[in-house]
């Protein structure tokens, strides 16, 4: 059954954060703020081996643009990640400027955690109850722009239980900040190539996805300028089969024909038994 996004929750502060569809959403502010990111700059590499593998590998790298246009304030920050995503504790790295800066993992129940307003509590093809976030503290001086880059490794390890996974980053989150964000997402896969990507409709939001040859893959990217991001979240999708599809199709390609033979001689003993 191919992951379906969660619906979008109309009164929620900015748009909803898929944690449990495999994917990441941007750096949210915890508290109400008058803090605008003018600029998101994120990547995805992602290697889908095209023979079946038990998991894909995937590295992220975001850099995010914050201006305080008041004066100085401390402010907490969360980034929400799938807890499909394996391997974040021990490669993950934040950095403020040129500085790595000290951050905690937190796993809340669904419904427990300080930011429910953020997140959507109807799930389709929930796997877990947790929640997981990533939670920084930043102080932001007096009118000026702070510069935050994070990044990890990570890999999906269940795809031998599913037929089809769809990898996605929330730019709608963007709306958490205030004013307009310039923004570029773009996927670069290698591999297997994806059997489709998010095209908005005109209506959605400015966000065509342009496809580029790159060397053993493809790279998607979708681009903001200057804008208050009207879309969800982008998205690439990957369909592929059961393990025990992979089994089953030679076994009944192979032994249908012999059962078939078989039988067709056992007819043919009864009816000339000399």
């Amino acid at each position: 059954m191919i992951l379906i996004l969660p619906k979008y929750i109309s009164n929620s502060k900015a748009d909803i954060v898929y944690v449990y569809s495999p994917g990441t959403g941007n750096f949210l502010p915890v508290e109400n703020c008058s803090l605008i990111m003018t600029n998101a700059n994120v990547s995805f590499d992602i290697l889908y081996p095209k023979i079946f593998a038990n998991k894909v590998d995937l590295s992220f790298n975001g850099n995010y643009t914050v201006y305080n246009p008041g004066e100085s304030q401390n402010m907490t920050l969360i980034a929400p990640f799938s807890p499909d995503f394996k391997n974040l504790e021990s490669s993950c790295l934040i950095k403020i400027g040129e500085n790595v800066t000290p951050f905690s993992f937190i796993e809340y129940q669904i419904g427990e955690s300080p930011w429910e307003q953020y997140l959507d509590p109807s799930i389709y093809g929930m796997r877990s109850n947790l929640r997981k976030f990533a939670v920084i503290n930043v102080t932001f001086p007096e009118n000026s722009s702070i510069y935050i880059e994070y990044s990890f490794l990570a890999y999906i390890d269940y795809l031998g239980s599913v037929d089809g996974i769809k990898i996605y980053y929330d730019v709608g989150t963007s709306r958490a900040w205030n004013g307009t964000v310039t923004e570029q997402v773009e996927f670069n896969v290698y591999g297997k190539l994806p059997k489709s990507y998010l095209e908005c409709d005109p209506y959605s939001s400015n966000c065509d996805c342009s496809i580029l040859e790159i060397e053993n893959g493809k790279k998607y990217v979708w681009e903001w300028e200057n804008e208050s991001i009207l879309v969800n979240c982008v998205y690439i999708s990957y369909s592929f089969y059961h393990r025990f599809n992979l089994l089953l199709f030679p076994l009944i390609y192979i032994g249908i024909p012999i059962i078939l033979g078989i039988i067709i001689k056992k007819v043919r003993v009864r009816r000339n038994p000399h």
